[in-house]
């Protein structure tokens, strides 16, 4: 009875311990570009994801239900596409979400925010989109059929997002996509979806080259401006591709 009772003091004080070595973290709130925002009951999406202090990465969570943790410090990441913005775990320090090859995916994660233990203030996680539209569209209404594909290049600044410190990889970057036309330019339109520039030193270039069926250049539009974009928002580039 005696090593009966000492077992018993000792399993309750390792239980009395745990529960104050882990918190239940209810006070999340989350907001996508300012307005509240959550994944929608049934959704699998995990949009939440948990690093140690160092940057280690520690755990990707639903937004839905509440959670523990172990006592400790912690930096917090959200998304609403988690499988494309963080595909694997890595370390915070390290995770650089580059500028998608073609243009085709928004960049939408909320700064990396401190939380510690025990988590008793309400913490409000913004996912913003860092990314904004540029929008191509010719105002031809003259074909030209001397070409059958329309292949555009735009040259950038920014080649990635760094999450640690919501700061932008400068670095040139050229973005190419071909684009087939029967109407010899009319109707042309394209989107590009690519990091917000900031600053003018940052605006995005455009190059539109004509390619006739054998893939030859038959005309090439080079635009003197500089184009800006700003997140969550398009910019309208309006042209004629058949006129000088």
């Amino acid at each position: 009875m005696g090593l009966t009772s000492i077992l018993f003091v000792s399993t309750s004080c390792s239980n009395d311990e745990l529960k104050y070595d882990s918190y239940t973290v209810k006070s999340l709130d989350f907001q996508l570009n300012g307005v509240p925002w959550n994944l929608n009951v049934g959704i699998s999406t995990r949009p939440l994801f948990i690093y140690k202090e160092d940057g280690n990465y520690f755990a990707n969570y639903s937004s839905l239900y509440p959670f523990s943790l172990e006592n400790g410090k912690y930096k917090l990441v959200a998304t609403d596409f988690p499988e494309q913005m963080i595909p694997s775990p890595t370390n915070l320090n390290e995770l650089i979400v580059t500028q998608p090859a073609l243009a085709n995916q928004h960049v939408n994660l909320s700064d990396a925010v401190a939380y510690n233990s025990p988590f008793e203030e309400p913490l409000t996680l913004n996912i913003i989109t860092r990314t904004g539209i540029l929008r191509l569209k010719s105002q031809d209404v003259i074909a030209d059929r001397s070409y059958s594909t329309i292949k555009t290049t735009v040259t950038v600044k920014r080649s990635g997002f760094k999450v640690s410190d919501a700061t932008y990889v400068k670095e040139d970057m050229f973005v190419t996509r071909s684009k087939a036309t029967a109407s010899g330019g009319i109707n042309y339109t394209d989107d590009f979806i690519l990091f917000q520039t900031g600053e003018e030193a940052n605006n995005v270039r455009v190059k539109i080259e004509c390619l006739d069926q054998n893939m030859q250049v038959v005309k090439t539009k080079i635009f003197d401006t500089a184009f800006p974009i700003e997140g969550s928002k398009v910019t309208n580039v309006d042209f004629f591709l058949n006129q000088p």
